[in-house]
C-alpha cells in the first residue's frame, strides 16, 4: 500500500477533484475555510470533521495534528481522512471515543447525503450530544433543497445558536453555529 500522501497526489493528478472544481469559488466554502475552521482551531482543543472527500483533505493543515480527527463511514474515502481518522457511522462515534471527547464538531454536507431520514438525523444529534461536552461547538452545514430545516425538526434541542444562521446569495448551503447547552448524554444506549 502506498503512503496516504502518495495516494492523494496520484488521485489528484488523475483529476479526482474535477467534479468539485467549483467549490473553492463558493462563498459558503470560503466561509468554512477562512472563518469557521480557524474559529474552531482557536477555540477547540479537539475537533471532529464528519465526512471526508478529495476537497476536504487539506483542512487537516489548519490544525495541530493531535487536535483534528475525521470520520466517514465509507472505506473508499479514508485516503482523504486525517492522520486520526475513524471509519464508522457518526451514530456510533462513542464506540470509538469517550463521551465529551471532542469540544468541536463540524457536520458539513452529510445531512441529506447519507444521513437522510429524520430518524437518522435524530440518532446523529443524540450521538453528538454524547461526544460534545457542555459548551462544545457544533457547526451544521446543510442544503435547503435536500431536507427540512434541522431546527424545525427539533434536532437542535439542547443546543443554542452561537450567532446568526449563515446563508449565501445564490447558494442553498447554510451554516448553523451551535453550542451544546445540556450535559453530555451517557454512552449507554
Amino acid at each position: 500500500m502506498l503512503p496516504k500522501g502518495v495516494q492523494r497526489s496520484l488521485l489528484l493528478a488523475w483529476g479526482v477533484n474535477r467534479p468539485y472544481g467549483h467549490l473553492p469559488g463558493l462563498a459558503s466554502r470560503r466561509c468554512l475555510e477562512t472563518e469557521i475552521l480557524p474559529r474552531m482551531r482557536d477555540r477547540c482543543r479537539s475537533v471532529l470533521f464528519v465526512g471526508t472527500a478529495s476537497y476536504t483533505w487539506h483542512y487537516e493543515r489548519l490544525f495541530p495534528a493531535d487536535r483534528y480527527t475525521t470520520l466517514d463511514v465509507a472505506p473508499r474515502v479514508a485516503v482523504w481522512g486525517a492522520r486520526r481518522h475513524i471509519m464508522a457511522p457518526v451514530q456510533e462515534l462513542t464506540r470509538h471515543r469517550p463521551a465529551g471527547f471532542f469540544d468541536g464538531v463540524v457536520l458539513n454536507g452529510v445531512l441529506g447525503f447519507g444521513i437522510d431520514t429524520p430518524e437518522q438525523m435524530r440518532r446523529t444529534f443524540d450521538e453528538l450530544h454524547r461526544i460534545l461536552p457542555p459548551q462544545g461547538l457544533l457547526v451544521v452545514g446543510w442544503n435547503t433543497g435536500r431536507h427540512e430545516d434541522p431546527e424545525e425538526l427539533s434536532l437542535y434541542d439542547g443546543f443554542e445558536r452561537s450567532g446568526d444562521r449563515r446563508t449565501f446569495p445564490g447558494e442553498t448551503h447554510v451554516y448553523d453555529l451551535l453550542v451544546s447547552t445540556r450535559p453530555a448524554l451517557p454512552t449507554g444506549r
